[in-house]
């Protein structure tokens, strides 16, 4: 009972993080756009900072419990800024200087309205992915590490120092791992609230992913449909379907359901639908920039996630580079170079760990 009642509310504590987050995003980028985007990019902006922050003090060896409360620290700076954003946004809206309140979050009349029963069967759809994730039991390697190195670095209160198969200390890190952070924000949410780790990563944020992805499918599917909410519901559970329907290892489908708190299943459920959201956003609005700060933002996070995200390049020239042909904005060219620099960075330090040029001392 005890466990189950730290997930919920660790649970309820990332999602405030992670919405917060996409509030102060929103506010800087000035997006137009509903509570599903603001969490999505707060999701995302969340792991970008996290890989910039913690990373650095896994190589300089810094504690997970000195880590923890700095990154605690960042977190409340930024449900504080979102607080602030908030009630700045209010303030307007009683003067009538932007959008009525109803506009953006919605009442309950207004949302049955765009989604009638569409919302309905799209909500079960979600519960029945994150009851699929929360109860099915994987026992592969990969799953060994993404715990294991949680437990590790929980246990001997370091970021990733010891070898999660055998608990002994490295004497070098692996450049495949060190810069995915992602585990370590396990380690850091079990630090601070006392969850198991085993919960942490197989429960709390396999639900998280599920959501996440889910919201990422529905604004692609919204964007596809002109702004119309029920057939991007409808789109949502259509892609369940076909998830459900992966009858290999190797499909995105079988990641989602079977492997979902793995950094390769989020880059493949999260990250690379996001460079499409990204495509599509920009095939609409070809003067935006935002689009690109935000597909600059995911190749950061992607990192994060796992190490495969070398190939991010690979995803932003075949998902923007085509779309900027065809709104003829050759500029986003460039801008699709840039967004790649975070992965050849990856990449450049990685190969220069494998030929044994460069050596990340863990001990």
């Amino acid at each position: 009972m005890r466990e189950l009642c730290l997930a919920c509310a660790g649970f309820a504590l990332e999602f405030i993080v992670f919405y917060a987050a996409g509030i102060v995003l929103v506010r800087i980028l000035k997006v137009k756009g509903d509570c599903s985007l603001t969490f999505i990019l707060g999701y995302l902006v969340y792991f970008a900072v996290f890989e910039l922050v913690i990373v650095p003090m896994t190589l300089k060896w810094v504690s997970l419990t000195a880590a923890a409360y700095i990154w605690a620290g960042i977190m409340a700076l930024i449900i504080c800024a979102a607080v602030i954003c908030t009630i700045k946004k209010q303030r307007r809206i009683r003067a009538g200087q932007t959008e009525t309140c109803s506009g953006i979050f919605g009442s309950i009349s207004e949302i049955w309205k765009n989604h009638s029963v569409m919302i309905i069967l799209a909500g079960a759809v979600v519960l029945l992915q994150c009851l699929i994730v929360i109860f099915y039991e994987d026992t592969t390697v990969d799953a060994a590490y993404y715990v294991g190195t949680v437990s590790t670095s929980v246990y001997t209160d370091t970021l990733g120092r010891y070898n999660p198969f055998n608990g002994a200390i490295q004497k070098a890190f692996q450049a495949r791992y060190v810069f995915s952070a992602y585990p370590m924000h396990n380690a850091v949410w079990c630090r601070l609230l006392g969850i198991h780790p085993i919960v942490q990563a197989k429960q709390v944020m396999s639900c998280m992913n599920v959501v996440t992805a889910n919201l990422i499918i529905y604004q692609i599917g919204k964007r596809l449909f002109d702004g119309n909410r029920k057939k991007a519901d409808l789109m949502l559970v259509f892609v369940c379907v076909l998830q459900l329907f992966c009858g290999t290892i190797y499909s995105s489908g079988t990641f989602f359901f079977t492997r979902s708190y793995e950094g390769k299943a989020i880059l493949a459920n999260i990250a690379i639908p996001s460079v499409l959201m990204c495509a599509v956003w920009y095939l609409q609005e070809k003067n935006s920039r935002n689009v690109w700060i935000i597909l600059f933002v995911t190749a950061v996070s992607a990192l994060t996630f796992s190490g495969s995200a070398i190939i991010f390049p690979i995803v932003i020239a075949a998902g923007m580079a085509p779309a900027a042909v065809m709104n003829k904005r050759f500029s986003g060219l460039v801008y699709c170079a840039v967004c790649m620099l975070p992965s050849a960075l990856y990449a450049a330090v990685f190969f220069a760990c494998r030929i044994g040029l460069l050596t990340l001392a863990a001990s």
